[in-house]
């Protein structure tokens, strides 16, 4: 598929923020990152006698780019995350042992999320080749407010018919995250930036972590966890033979 194909996915509107989720896109098309916008209400909007009163709120950009690699010594067990497709079926880390699992957090405002998708396309059908696994999951706010706040499966298809001849092309599905036990917070404790990668390796830990898009750091991170021999399990010694 040429690029021309892909400009839908990649030309992201920065002022659909007022519309869906709280990450805003790229501030510029070479960035890395797109920053995640926290709004803080105001003292009185919740204090007031009279009620909500329409104070604005104030808002802040927060940003996290850069990468981290485990040794396998000191890997955190992430088996009980779950990712879940559009009708509720869910597959875990826990049921994907023996494979390399790519974890990738995008959004549908995120231009870097958007190449991110590009890079699992081209890596998924080669899945059953080199035993790895992919799963592209979305983390847009699920909620529909008065705002017109938007997130979610509703969402989410909207995206994908904007994005039709990728997803056909592609036959790469997308999940949502679990919640709780099965959430993201068994990688990070919170997500100021998309998109993230997190690479998994065989025995359900967490490897890798990846903040931040750059061309072919997909492709690397996953052939870096394939090619990695597991730690040889040291053998307890044994007692001598008393004379």
């Amino acid at each position: 598929m040429g690029r021309s194909a892909l400009l839908p996915l990649l030309a992201l509107a920065t002022g659909l923020l007022s519309a869906q989720g709280v990450f805003t896109n790229a501030n510029k098309p070479d960035a890395p990152t797109c920053p995640r916008l926290m709004k803080d209400k105001t003292y009185l909007e919740y204090h007031s006698q009279y009620g909500v009163n329409g104070a604005d709120p104030s808002s802040k950009l927060y940003h996290q780019e850069g990468e981290q690699y485990f040794p396998q010594g000191a890997r955190k067990d992430v088996s009980a995350f779950a990712a879940y497709d559009e009708k509720a079926k869910g597959v875990s880390l826990g049921s994907l042992r023996g494979k390399v699992v790519l974890i990738g957090l995008w959004s549908v405002h995120c231009d870097p999320s958007a190449k991110m998708l590009m890079e699992f396309a081209s890596l998924y059908p080669k899945r059953a080749q080199y035993g790895f696994e992919i799963l592209a999951v979305n983390f847009d706010e699920n909620q529909q407010d008065g705002g017109g706040i938007e997130g979610g499966w509703r969402a989410i298809h909207k995206f994908m018919i904007k994005n039709r001849q990728f997803f056909e092309t592609s036959h790469m599905p997308v999940y949502t995250p679990g919640l709780g036990k099965e959430g993201p917070s068994n990688f990070m404790d919170m997500v100021w930036s998309l998109p993230v990668l997190f690479v998994v390796d065989r025995e359900g830990r967490l490897a890798q972590i990846h903040i931040g898009y750059k061309d072919g750091f997909v492709g690397e991170s996953l052939k870096r966890a394939i090619l990695e021999r597991p730690q040889p399990v040291p053998v307890a010694p044994q007692a001598g033979s008393g004379h």
